[in-house]
């Protein structure tokens, strides 16, 4: 089974579901309805997907996703942003879970990652068996940030967006070097997206290894594909799956299984086909 674990949904009703106030860049231009969104997976052979929540479209108003997921659940969940370092994110969690039945959140803020003010929305995803995800990244004090803080939580599986921003750091080695520090938690695992993997067919073969040490270590058991559609969309939705077709060939049938699904499962277990 294939699940994308990072896809946006962004209606075109924008009376109904207004775009936040400072929304920048695609979601400005380009709309994903979640019917629209189903209809390419349909097409694509995927069979299920996480809607998160996009950076900044719909500020920390997490509806959209969470009511797209809901009406084509269990095939959708959703995952939503907060701003973990707010005074009341713990609740704010809560009331996404138990009112709007969110699966995971996604954690953005302009503090430190390992901020003692961020320990409280952790505990509070341990205490609802939510997983994590991680926005940020791309240095490695960034990543170590994120290690930290997971250490305190060692109960709370969570995975860095868009492989923790390996791709766009001029740091390559020593970003390696964080995340096989990181990748030793066994609550760790990993996203790689359509950013990640198309940057990695046209980089050095020296780029390629440090790329493939990430997977070692954190093992494709813990590594979870996601489009990024349609952030991501050259080529289309189906583009994005040939991106991470060609970009894993080097990878065993059975690890590239794990990464294209079975990984993910993990996290969200109530995920399934439709029948």
């Amino acid at each position: 089974m294939i699940i994308d674990t990072h896809t946006h949904v962004v209606s075109s009703d924008k009376t109904k579901h207004p775009l936040d106030p400072g929304a920048s860049g695609w979601s400005t231009q380009v709309s994903n309805d979640v019917e629209d969104l189903i209809a390419e997976m349909d097409a694509a052979g995927v069979e299920c997907a996480t809607l998160v929540q996009p950076n900044g479209t719909y500020g920390l108003d997490n509806t959209y996703q969470c009511d797209s997921a809901n009406a084509y659940a269990p095939r959708t969940v959703s995952v939503g942003i907060l701003d973990s370092a707010a005074a009341d994110a713990a609740d704010k969690l809560s009331y996404w879970v138990n009112e709007h039945g969110m699966k995971g959140v996604r954690l953005q803020t302009q503090a430190d990652h390992d901020d003692s003010r961020c320990d409280a929305i952790w505990q509070r995803a341990e205490e609802l068996s939510v997983p994590i995800s991680i926005g940020g990244g791309g240095q490695p004090n960034k990543v170590d940030q994120m290690r930290s803080i997971a250490e305190r939580h060692p109960n709370v599986l969570f995975a860095p967006d868009h492989f923790a921003g390996w791709s766009g750091s001029d740091e390559k080695a020593a970003m390696t070097e964080a995340l096989e520090a990181m990748a030793k938690l066994s609550n760790a695992h990993l996203r790689v997206s359509s950013t990640s993997l198309g940057p990695y067919l046209s980089s050095t073969p020296e780029e390629q290894e440090l790329f493939k040490r990430v997977i070692a270590a954190f093992t494709p058991q813990r590594v979870m594909w996601g489009s990024n559609f349609p952030s991501s969309r050259d080529g289309g939705y189906i583009g994005q799956l040939d991106i991470a077709a060609k970009a894993l060939s080097w990878l065993s049938a059975s690890d590239r299984n794990w990464i294209m699904g079975g990984s993910a499962h993990k996290l969200w277990p109530m995920l399934k086909a439709a029948n």
